[in-house]
């Protein structure tokens, strides 16, 4: 009877188990239980310090509510993302600026490319149904599948109407807009906790979370390894743009200014706004690294349409970025329309920005390293295309796992020599050192003494020997003769 209760108990718990309400139930909740928390991983955010998020969550057992801060709630937007089948009344939102979303969306679109990687990278590449533009997609992945994809206009009411949300950079109005608010004024970590934001209306938060640490323990870790390079080691990156109006912009705002300084690079902020090429060319002469981010379409974009435009065409004498060959543009990476890569994908990787940023600035820091974006202007032939057979389908839908790892050292800046974190160790090691080599100077030393002494010895020795052979030789003849004559004497009388 005990064993028949145990087993009867034992079903039930399997039953209930198997019948209670999943995160993955959220759109279909025939039996809806509101006691039931259907948001069990909740995703967190930094308070404190450079990187405190630009939206905040609040939880609720069948709903949350996310709320886009930027721009000190100016232009702040709230979004209820709830998970049962009828949508909730709310009375505590700001019902004017209020988006209601059942989620885990399935289909979206993507209105600018600044987003596409956040949601590749959350393995969500396949939920996107419209782009702003599939001629400039550099995903080869997406390039690969451009069937599972369309064009997105804005006043066609039926695409619309056939998403659950449009992802968007620009601001828009609407039920299913939500914008994705980072700027030139966002630092690149901050920049990169938006793929939190993104993963709330996948619920794929603890996904979002790995995938944001993994980032940040990379950039930290890259950080960290040049904090100590000195002052005099560090380079200075200029960071340029010709705009429509054909004015220049000598760019150091917040992103620029944080992934510079975190390079081990000193930003150049220029004194005065730049009116003229001259002022320009006096801003920047003295940089040792130029990085263009001026929009220069075919044929305008080649090296002698760009000393052109910046007046480099016409001068006595080149600045030495240009003499040395260290203008950059964050071109390298291309499609076959010529549109980059940078643009695409470069927000959700600040790790990989640091890490071009350090390379181009001190090649031994990491011998080995790509760099990914920043191609070198001022030479021909280091541009990379991407195209859709580079697509690894085994990654296709999936959520991103391989970041990188960095490891820890301390690198000097000047000659790419690592050392070892602890200064204890440095210490032990180069005693370790001094005591190792004493020992065999010492050694050295005194195995030759002994052979020399060895020699000395076996020199007087055999002279010695020599000596006396030549004494007994030249002093006894004459005995030696008599002998031979007394045996000869005896050998006849014996004969006799």
């Amino acid at each position: 009877m005990l064993r028949f209760n145990v087993k009867c108990l034992l079903l039930f718990s399997i039953l209930c188990y198997l019948t209670r309400p999943v995160l993955s139930d959220c759109r279909d909740v025939a039996t809806f239980d509101e006691n039931f928390d259907y948001f069990p991983d909740k995703v967190y955010f930094d308070s404190d310090g450079e990187i405190s998020s630009d939206f905040s969550v609040a939880y609720h057992d069948s709903y949350i509510i996310v709320t886009n801060n930027v721009d000190g709630g100016t232009f702040s937007e709230t979004y209820v993302l709830y998970c049962t089948a009828v949508q909730p009344t709310l009375t505590n939102v700001p019902t004017n600026s209020t988006n209601y979303i059942q989620i885990p969306v399935t289909n979206v679109a993507v209105s600018d490319r600044e987003i596409i990687s956040f949601l590749e990278i959350l393995g969500e590449e396949k939920s996107i149904k419209y782009v702003g533009d599939k001629s400039a997609i550099t995903s080869s992945c997406l390039q690969q599948n451009s069937d599972l994809y369309e064009n997105f206009n804005i006043a066609n009411t039926t695409q619309l109407a056939s998403v659950d949300v449009v992802f968007t950079y620009t601001p828009l109005t609407g039920g299913k807009y939500v914008q994705v608010s980072f700027d030139e004024d966002t630092p690149a970590l901050k920049k990169a906790e938006w793929i939190k934001f993104v993963s709330l209306f996948f619920n794929k938060t603890t996904i979002a979370s790995e995938i944001f640490y993994k980032i940040q323990d990379n950039y930290l870790c890259h950080l960290d390894n040049l904090s100590n390079v000195p002052k005099q080691a560090r380079k200075t990156i200029a960071w340029v743009s010709l705009e429509s109006d054909r004015t220049f912009t000598v760019k150091y705002s917040l992103f620029y200014h944080n992934i510079t300084t975190d390079a081990a690079g000193f930003i150049l902020v220029p004194m005065n706004d730049i009116q003229t090429t001259e002022e320009l060319h006096q801003s920047i002469e003295d940089s040792y690294i130029v990085i263009d981010m001026s929009y220069l379409t075919a044929p305008y974009d080649t090296l002698d349409a760009w000393k052109h435009y910046f007046g480099y065409d016409n001068v006595s004498t080149l600045p030495r970025f240009l003499k040395e060959k260290r203008l950059f543009r964050t071109h390298k990476l291309l499609n076959n329309n010529g549109n980059d890569d940078w643009t695409e994908s470069s927000g959700p990787r600040p790790d990989l920005i640091l890490q071009d940023l350090i390379a181009i600035q001190y090649p031994s820091y990491q011998p080995d390293y790509t760099v990914k974006w920043f191609d070198k202007f001022a030479e021909t032939g280091d541009n990379v295309i991407i195209s859709g057979d580079q697509c690894d389908t085994s990654n296709f839908g999936n959520p991103k796992t391989d970041f990188g790892t960095c490891e820890p050292f301390k690198f000097d800046g000047n000659n790419g020599h690592k050392h070892n974190n602890n200064s204890n160790d440095k210490n032990k090691d180069t005693k370790e050192k001094k005591v190792k080599a004493g020992v065999i100077i010492a050694i050295t030393l005194t195995g030759s003494l002994i052979l020399l002494g060895l020699g000395a010895w076996l020199l007087v020795v055999a002279r010695r020997k020599y000596r006396e052979r030549f004494v007994k030789l030249r002093d006894e003849p004459v005995v030696q003769m008599n002998s031979v004559k007394e045996v000869q004497l005896d050998s006849v009388k014996e004969v006799k």
